[in-house]
């Protein structure tokens, strides 16, 4: 018994071509949808293992360059590109040792008292540092300060030690300790997520191409 077969080479030279154009397309979408869903990772990562007082430090977690067709690469991470202070994420990601950026000493508001009644509240703009604005050791807010011990506020008259409150203590660096492990958690849904993602990317591509008469 003889079976001849037919094989339309050009045919499926010019299928593989239309397939393999689509991969760009595809890749580009899967790369896009994982690096979202790690960052999404990595915001509920800081805010299960920190207090955040601030909404803006997870948006400080974010894609900092989207993937191209032409330039198949993605760059999440922490934007550190903001006004006053550097953000500590990185060290709470690593763990090291806050230092002075002005002066030799840094200024740590105690909580439980004005600046921060409570662990969760942000200090008050009124009586952050820079704000207080010292000349000759006094400030506003009744402030004045004694160097290498720290800001006391006067919260009542007399000489009595229950006439002045202690809000501010000066420290020649700070220790921060590994808090976070914001890497870890992106690479995970990394590694989870990219390849189901690219076969329903890829699956997407090819069936949009048929659609439109391959």
């Amino acid at each position: 018994m003889k079976i001849s077969v037919n094989i339309d080479a050009e045919a499926v030279v010019k299928l593989t071509a239309a397939v393999l154009r689509q991969l760009p397309y595809a890749a580009n979408n899967a790369i896009t949808r994982t690096a979202k869903e790690a960052v999404d990772a990595g915001q509920k990562e800081v805010a299960a293992d920190l207090q955040v007082r601030k909404k803006f430090i997870l948006n400080r977690i974010k894609i900092l360059q989207y993937s191209k067709v032409n330039n198949l690469t993605a760059v999440i991470g922490i934007d550190n590109k903001v006004q006053g202070a550097p953000l500590i994420l990185g060290f709470l990601e690593e763990g090291g040792t806050k230092e002075p950026r002005k002066g030799p000493d840094i200024a740590i508001p105690l909580t439980g008292e004005a600046p921060r009644p409570s662990f969760p509240d942000p200090v008050l703009t009124s009586l952050r540092y820079t704000n207080l604005r010292f000349d000759n050791r006094k400030g506003r807010k009744k402030t004045f300060l004694i160097p290498n011990v720290g800001i006391f506020q006067r919260v009542a008259a007399g000489n009595s030690p229950d006439a002045t409150a202690l809000i501010y203590s000066f420290q020649p660096s700070a220790k921060l300790p590994q808090h976070i492990h914001l890497r870890n958690a992106m690479l995970k849904v990394i590694g989870q997520r990219f390849g189901p993602i690219f076969t329903e990317e890829f699956t997407k591509e090819i069936l949009k191409r048929a659609g439109r008469g391959a």
